[in-house]
Formats: structure tokens, C-alpha cells, sequence
């Protein structure tokens, strides 16, 4: 157990130095032909069940509106409030309070969920315009009062004063009725091509998966006890810290690896005993790491692997700790090789949207995560329909669909090979009247971040001009405060 400890040690400290992303094949990507051709079969066959999908479903934007916003501080707090309280009009409440924060003509949605402790919540939040902070009322008692919300008249979040916070109160003045029109039908179609091929029954973690960093050891006697007599017959060099040649020793250690397990499982019977109590307690008791499940995937089956993979959600350690996407990773490569693509494209999805917790996360350390936008295009995938589906947002989608993160879809489709297509598709999205504020607001964001990725500068300010013309098509809260696409962000 003392060399697993110096293992732990050793792999933390690498994983918080440097970051390095995977490895490719011969054909450039990051999973082998074998592998592909196994996933373009799945594709076929999706593709035909898309056809005969139920495509008029109606989907409907989320509930959103205009408003004004206030927040207000000091003495006369509680008059205000009450102010509030008995709907004073927004002209009369600036009249009385001069020195408030206020800021006109605001996009709100509203948002119903689940926190992290399952409970409802209700929340009205402001969409970011041109470097304005987004401004959140979340509410978590009382949420029939929200339900139906007038217009010309407040929604209000009054925090009393704590030993860690004053005294405060926000507020949305809403100056129209919410709205939650119908998606058109051509954005509804790529919304369901999204749940076709992402089903929505299916999460990547069973529900007993354990969180840990990349090696979870508790109570796994029978798995240290195989990896000791492992390291001990293949001679892994032991970690010293005046030892300058240990990086070299361990490297060759690896290269040679798998060629003198194999022959050790040939000649030894003790590997066999050792490696079936192993794995009968991982089944057991959860938990693993990518080298022990590695063998049960060559030596007992690549199902089991990755069902044991699937029981243990790795958390980054650091914002340079890349062991969350290798899981997740190993998992996509597994689900294709045994058929699972339902697992498959949740997995590299959440790669591609980098949708791992960690500790910490630094920004500088997330340029060195690729998006793997190629491996999708290659298995015949409409991608973009695919990937702008999962960019909408809607109120009434099925359980469990998959959303994808704006700035990093975008960073994405910055490497596409269709960039004149998906250029076209996105600018005539925000142009798009028939379309709700909302989701338009969001292809604007997403044309932002593509454009902000691509390499071409000579590109990106002719694009930056299309952008300004699909802008002017907005409505004109929106447009006045975007000007110049929000200053180059």
C-alpha cells in the first residue's frame, strides 16, 4: 500500500504541473478506426430513426419579458421596500428615491429548477448587455406568488442585514407581460435531432457512483493488494525524491508496462487469483482507477470496465488536473467499442463543453482543452444542426436534455470544417423576428465566442461587420446596447 500512497503523490503532483490532452491516433483523432466504424453504424441507424421521429412537438421559449432593475441601499430601505410592497410606479419611485442603481429596458427570463438539495426554485434573471453585470432574483418560499407576475408591477428580493452582509433590496419593475411563444418549427426540428441523438433516458453515472480524485482506494484491500504484487513483479521504479533519473525510469516503466503484465499473467497463476478477488470487490464496493480497470477490460471484458468506470465520478484536484476529461474520455471509448452510444455522445459531449467539476479552475489553464468537434463530423452527425439544438433553450424539454455551454460550442464550431454554413445559420438565427429575444441573444453570444476563437484576424473583422447587421435587426432595447459587438468581447 506505501508505493500506491507514493503513486497517489506522484500523479497529483503531475496532474496540478502540467496539463496535456489526449494522445492521437493514426488517423488523427482521438479514437481509433476501429472505433469510429463501430459509431458510424450506431449514426446510421439514428439517422434513420430520426426520420420517423415525432417532429410536431411543440417546444416553447422560456417565459421572458422587459423590465427595469433597481437596487437600493441605506436608511430608508424599509420604506422603500414597502414602497415596493404597494406597487408604486417605476416614474414615482425614481422621483422619490433620485440616488437609487437603476437600469432600463432589461431582457428577463425566468427560470424554474431544482437546487442542489432538490428543492424548487424560481429565478428572474437579467441577460448580459454589453458588459452590464447579469442581475438574479432567486426565490425559494412562496413560489405561487410567481406564477402569473402582471406587468407594471415588482418583483422584489428584500436580505436582511447578517454579520457577513448589509442590509439590501433589488428588484425587477416589469414593464411587459411575459411572453412563451412557440419555437418555429425549423429550430424546434434541430432542438429534437438533439434529443434523437442524445437520449434523454440515459446519464453517464450510475446512481451509486462515488466522487473522488482520479484513484479511489477506500476500503479496496483486494485492489492494492493485486497492484503491489503487480508493481513488485514488473519492477516499477520507487519514487525518491533525490532519485533525478526517477521521470526516466518511470517512463520506460510504462512503455514496457503492458507487454510484461501480459507475460506475467501467462506464467504466474497467482495473477489470476489476485486479479478475480480484485475484481469481485470493485464489483462489490465501487471504485478503481484507469489501470486496473484497463486490465478488466483486456482480461474480463470491456462491459465490466466500463461499468466500473461508470461508478466513479473523478473530480479535478486542480485547474490544471485533466483526469476528470481522460475519464471521461476512456468512458466514450469503451461505450463505442461496446455499443453504447447513448453513453458515448453524453461523454464526449460533456469533453467537447469541458462539463467536469473541480476544485479550482482556473482560466489559464483552460486553453489547453480541446473541443474534438472533428471526431463528431466524421461519423456523418448533422453537427450543426446537433450543436445548435443543444444551444436553444426552451421550457418544456424532455428530462435530462443534454444543454451545451455557449462559449465553449462556439469554441467548437470555430474548428468546424462548414464554418461558411454554420456562419450563415447562426447570423440568420439572430436575425430571426419569429424567434423569441432570448434564444436569439444567445446565437449572438455563440457567433461572439466563434468568431473570438478563430485564428484569421482578417476573418474575424469581416465577420464582426455581418454581425453588426444581424444586430440591427434585433429590437431596439437590444440593439442600442450591444453597439459594436459589445466592444470587441
Amino acid at each position: 500500500m506505501k508505493q500506491i500512497l507514493i503513486l497517489l503523490i506522484s500523479i497529483y503532483s503531475f496532474n496540478c504541473s502540467a496539463q496535456t490532452e489526449f494522445q492521437n491516433t493514426d488517423n488523427t483523432l482521438i479514437y481509433p478506426d476501429s472505433t469510429v466504424k463501430k459509431l458510424k453504424f450506431i449514426v446510421d441507424s439514428l439517422n434513420l430513426k430520426f426520420k420517423v421521429c415525432d417532429l410536431n412537438r411543440t417546444f416553447h421559449a422560456k417565459p421572458q419579458t422587459r423590465a427595469n432593475y433597481i437596487s437600493f441601499s441605506g436608511k430608508n430601505i424599509i420604506e422603500a421596500k414597502k414602497d415596493l410592497e404597494a406597487n408604486i410606479s417605476w416614474d414615482s419611485f425614481l422621483k422619490k428615491y433620485p440616488n437609487v442603481k437603476a437600469e432600463n429596458e432589461l431582457l428577463i427570463i425566468k427560470f424554474s429548477y431544482k437546487n442542489y438539495q432538490q428543492k424548487p426554485v424560481i429565478e428572474f434573471s437579467s441577460m448580459e448587455l454589453n458588459g452590464k453585470f447579469q442581475h438574479s432574483l432567486v426565490f425559494e418560499q412562496h413560489l405561487d406568488r410567481y406564477a402569473v407576475i402582471p406587468k407594471n408591477s415588482w418583483i422584489m428580493l428584500y436580505e436582511p442585514a447578517t454579520r457577513y452582509s448589509t442590509e439590501s433590496l433589488s428588484a425587477f419593475y416589469i414593464t411587459e407581460d411575459f411572453k412563451q411563444n412557440p419555437l418555429p418549427a425549423h429550430y424546434a426540428k434541430m432542438f429534437q435531432y438533439s434529443d434523437c441523438l442524445i437520449d434523454t433516458s440515459t446519464q453517464i453515472f450510475a446512481k451509486k457512483a462515488i466522487r473522488s480524485g482520479v484513484y479511489y482506494n477506500a476500503k479496496q484491500t483486494k485492489i492494492g493488494e493485486f497492484e503491489t504484487y503487480i508493481f513488485g513483479k514488473t519492477q516499477r521504479p520507487v519514487y525518491a525524491s533525490e532519485d533525478k533519473n526517477y521521470n526516466k525510469k518511470i517512463e520506460l516503466w510504462y512503455s514496457n508496462k503492458a507487454s510484461k503484465i501480459d507475460s506475467l499473467r501467462k506464467q504466474d497463476g497467482r495473477f489470476t487469483e489476485l486479479f478475480n478477488a480484485a475484481l469481485a470487490e470493485a464489483i462489490e464496493k465501487g471504485g478503481g482507477n484507469d489501470d486496473f480497470e484497463e486490465m478488466v477490460a483486456l482480461y474480463h471484458n470491456k462491459e465490466m470496465a466500463l461499468q466500473l468506470k461508470r461508478n466513479r465520478i473523478v473530480v479535478g484536484t486542480c485547474s490544471m488536473d485533466d483526469s476528470p476529461r481522460r475519464h471521461a474520455m476512456n468512458i466514450a471509448k469503451l461505450s463505442a467499442e461496446t455499443a453504447k452510444w447513448e453513453i458515448f455522445l453524453r461523454a464526449h459531449l460533456d469533453i467537447m463543453n469541458d462539463r467536469f467539476d473541480r476544485m479550482s479552475d482556473g482560466s489559464y489553464a483552460q486553453a489547453g482543452r480541446k473541443t474534438y468537434i472533428r471526431e463528431l463530423e466524421v461519423l456523418d452527425i448533422n453537427v450543426l444542426d446537433l450543436l445548435l439544438g443543444i444551444s436553444l433553450r426552451v421550457e418544456d424539454a424532455s428530462n435530462n436534455h443534454y444543454y451545451g455551454s455557449i462559449s465553449r460550442l462556439g469554441r467548437a464550431l470555430s474548428e468546424t470544417k462548414d464554418r461558411t454554413i454554420i456562419e450563415d445559420k447562426m447570423l440568420s438565427t439572430i436575425a430571426d423576428s419569429n424567434l423569441d429575444d432570448y434564444n436569439r441573444m444567445l446565437i449572438y453570444y455563440l457567433y461572439l465566442n466563434y468568431n473570438g476563437n478563430l485564428s484569421d484576424k482578417t476573418l474575424q473583422k469581416a465577420n464582426s461587420k455581418k454581425l453588426d447587421l444581424a444586430v440591427k435587426t434585433l429590437p431596439n432595447y437590444l440593439a442600442s446596447k450591444l453597439g459594436a459587438n459589445e466592444k470587441g468581447k
